[in-house]
């Protein structure tokens, strides 16, 4: 279940990459006067997603599918506390004054 998660972000988030690419392309071409039909754009978003996703999903395959590597992320660290021992100068520098 974990798997198919980690492959739906992935895919969620290469097609929002996407989307926002062509977007700004569409209005980079409206300004410079270029028309091309939406249809392109539209072939252009969706191949650019199938193929942002498939290369994603082979370079973090590693991660996502194998078990070892899993286990290895999922356990916590837990940091040891170091005692703090006053150092002989601090306390030697503070003088008490006599209150007469």
């Amino acid at each position: 279940m974990r798997k198919l998660k980690k492959v739906l972000k992935i895919i969620i988030m290469s097609s929002m990459i996407c989307f926002f690419v062509t977007f700004a392309l569409i209005i980079i071409n409206a300004i410079m006067g270029v028309l091309v039909s939406l249809d392109y754009y539209f072939m252009m978003a969706s191949s650019s997603t199938i193929g942002l996703s498939i290369g994603l999903i082979l370079f973090n395959s590693r991660r996502i599918f194998s078990k070892k590597l899993a286990k290895k992320l999922s356990k916590k660290v837990v940091a040891s506390k170091k005692v703090v021992r006053p150092n002989k100068q601090q306390t030697t520098s503070v003088r008490k004054r006599k209150i007469s």
